[in-house]
């Protein structure tokens, strides 16, 4: 209900402008989702959170690789959490501001018919190319003074060899905050909060994203909250790799009870085969680092799996990682 509010709120905001109007300078500088996107190895991204676990995975000669399904989820995670936030303040972009006031411009307060809630979303030139902006929101009958930022960014527009801004190109961050949007009478189930970097100064060049997830829900434990980082790096027509850490507890042995850091370091070409290293330290496991890598094809069917445990590769030959012949963990 929380989402479906935000995008009512985006889609209502005011009539459309014609032609060039002042607000066009502001509406430049507001991030899109394809800043932002992640996109996995040889496919689409998705939205939702993955809940695949390390544990579960059953990992075989010429299956579907686990890793490369673990990899396509971590994508899903990043995109999930900020597609629709994305997708509301390029809705607003849209629409004329209530007000601007020199550096300054403002949509809203807005409540939407019947909805208990209302929106304010405020920006504000900083520099040159560069904007703030927040979106901001609270029970429609509380005071202003109640009104809790949901959305929080920064972003600096992209220019291109002769100074032109770029409209899909740039570089910020962006804050979502769960829990301030579940002090709002009407919320989705979401907790905690994310922090996304990205960078994305032109079609040619090299796009970042980095995204810090904090006090979420665990979709296996009902009731704990964890922290996962990613990291994330696309080089145009060549490939992609991506960095995943998550500290939880990978026992189901109830006695066993110790937090575990796991990471994962994916690579991949630009046709999808790709490899993943992982290591996971500390906990119950009493071991320095216990590490395993696994190898898939264009297909992304297991092709090459070796474990720090096992003295020789589990099945395949290290020639079928291709140019990832050699292992390189997540420094998460």
């Amino acid at each position: 209900m929380f989402r479906k509010s935000l995008m009512l709120c985006a889609a209502s905001l005011l009539a459309v402008g014609c032609g060039q109007t002042p607000e066009d300078e502001f509406r430049d500088g507001l991030p899109s989702k394809q800043m932002v996107e992640v996109k996995e190895p040889g496919g689409s991204s998705g939205q939702g959170l993955q809940s695949d676990s390390v544990s579960a995975m059953e990992l075989r000669l010429g299956a579907r690789s686990d890793f490369y399904v673990l990899t396509r989820g971590a994508t899903v995670t990043v995109n999930g959490g900020t597609a629709f936030a994305l997708n509301l303040v390029e809705e607003i972009s849209k629409h004329t501001p209530t007000s601007i006031e020199g550096e300054v411009a403002v949509w809203g307060p807005y409540t939407e018919a019947l909805s208990p809630n209302t929106w304010k979303l405020t920006m504000t030139k900083t520099a040159e190319h560069s904007y703030t902006y927040k979106l901001e929101g609270k029970a429609k009958t509380a005071a202003d003074s109640e009104f809790k930022v949901v959305l929080s960014g920064t972003h600096t527009i992209g220019l291109d060899a002769q100074g032109n801004r770029l409209r899909d190109f740039g570089s910020g961050d962006m804050k979502l905050d769960w829990d301030a949007a579940a002090t709002m009478p009407e919320h989705d189930d979401e907790i905690g909060a994310v922090t996304i970097r990205y960078a994305r100064a032109s079609a040619t060049a090299v796009a970042t994203v980095e995204a810090d997830f904090r006090n979420v829900k665990d979709d296996e434990r009902p009731g704990t909250k964890i922290n996962v980082d990613y990291r994330y790096k696309e080089t145009p027509g060549a490939g992609g790799e991506f960095d995943f850490a998550i500290n939880k507890n990978f026992d189901n042995e109830p006695t066993r009870s110790q937090i575990e850091h796991l990471t994962i370091k994916s690579r991949w070409t630009q046709s999808g085969s790709g490899r993943a290293d992982v290591k996971i330290t500390g906990g119950d496991y009493n071991i320095a680092a216990a590490t395993l890598s696994e190898c898939w094809d264009a297909n992304f069917s297991s092709q090459f799996l070796e474990a720090s445990w096992v003295p020789l590769p589990v099945y395949g030959a290290v020639s079928a990682c291709g140019s990832f012949s050699t292992a390189v963990y997540s420094q998460l």
